[in-house]
């Protein structure tokens, strides 16, 4: 019984003495004290996300970069229960190319140096309009617009959005003018659908632009919004261009809104 417990307590020691820590994400692998390990790519712009897994529960309690990384790179360090995560920043202007650096982990009884890198891409994502580049709908009726994304990325990618519109035309509220923006996140090595909405105002065609940005870049899709008119959009208008001194005249003003939108 002694020697078995004295065996167990070996072990226990041996293994307080030995590196034990695996990369998660976003690549599942053991890490090596005596080589640089690789753990994934990222587009410029982004951020790669890195989540250390404890397999020896509370070994370390703390880590951090100790290799400088290049100008305009941030990184960011999180100590959780079962795991330390590392997100570091890629700025826009980073040239392509592998980035070597190296990260502490310290706990209360040892402390250990990690060869790490990863890689820095351009032109990894992509966006494109999908089916329609016009769409009708009635006034103040919604019309949406999709768009395809692709991040070929060990990463998350941001894709930010903006239009030509006036605000409240991509506001469901024709009252809300609050600026108009939208980031669609697209998961690692994926892909994904999202749309734009658009309220149009005003009967007719009107022709407005959509910008993607994404990585140091930007692409601009070219759409059309038809839209038809309302007995309630009809009645509106004539309200706004009656004259304030003419009253008397408001029964024919109906009358031309409602043979206007017959005939339309």
């Amino acid at each position: 019984m002694f020697k078995k417990a004295l065996i167990l307590v070996l072990v226990l020691l041996l293994a307080s003495t030995v590196f034990s820590i695996r990369l998660i994400d976003p690549l599942s692998k053991d890490l090596s004290l005596n080589k640089t390990n690789f753990i994934g790519t990222v587009a410029v712009g982004n951020t790669i996300e890195l989540i250390f897994s404890k397999e020896l529960v509370d070994k370390y309690e703390s880590i951090d970069v100790v290799t400088p990384l290049p100008t305009g790179f941030n990184y960011e360090a999180r100590v959780e229960m079962e795991a330390l995560k590392l997100f570091i920043h890629v700025p826009m202007s980073a040239n392509p190319g592998n980035y070597p650096f190296s990260v502490k982990l310290a706990g209360s009884n040892r402390e250990d140096t990690v060869p790490l890198a990863f890689d820095v891409l351009k032109n990894a994502l992509n966006v494109s309009p999908v089916d329609i580049s016009e769409s009708t709908t009635l006034v103040g009726s919604v019309a949406s617009f999709k768009f395809f994304f692709v991040n070929n990325t060990d990463s998350d990618a941001v894709f930010d959005i903006s239009t030509s519109l006036p605000n409240n035309w991509m506001n469901k509220s024709p009252l809300d003018m609050g600026s108009f923006s939208k980031r669609v996140i697209v998961p690692r090595r994926g892909t994904l659908t999202d749309t734009i909405n658009v309220y149009p105002r005003l009967q007719g065609k009107k022709e407005f632009a959509v910008t993607v940005a994404y990585e140091d870049t930007s692409k601009d899709f070219s759409f059309v919004v038809n839209a038809n008119p309302t007995l309630k959009s009809k009645f509106e208008s004539v309200i706004y261009g009656l004259p304030f001194y003419s009253f008397s005249l408001l029964p024919s003003y109906f009358v031309n809104g409602l043979f206007s939108l017959i005939i339309n």
